[in-house]
């Protein structure tokens, strides 16, 4: 079986900053529970992965 490639169009970080946006703007719509609550902590899975890109391209660059 053969993996299917697909080519983004858009960087990482713009596709996190895309769906934390919409994360967040549900989280702001929902009155609190346990479905908000998931979306809080899904809300900062995105942001460390935000800041853990950040860091490595961070390192990165200061590598060359």
């Amino acid at each position: 079986m053969q993996r299917r490639l697909f080519t983004h169009t858009a960087t990482l970080e713009e596709r996190l900053v895309d769906l934390a946006r919409r994360v967040r703007s549900d989280v702001e719509t929902l009155a609190p529970c346990r479905e908000r609550d998931g979306l809080i902590l899904r809300l900062r899975q995105i942001e460390t992965a935000l800041a853990m890109n950040q860091l490595l391209l961070s390192s990165s660059s200061n590598r060359e």
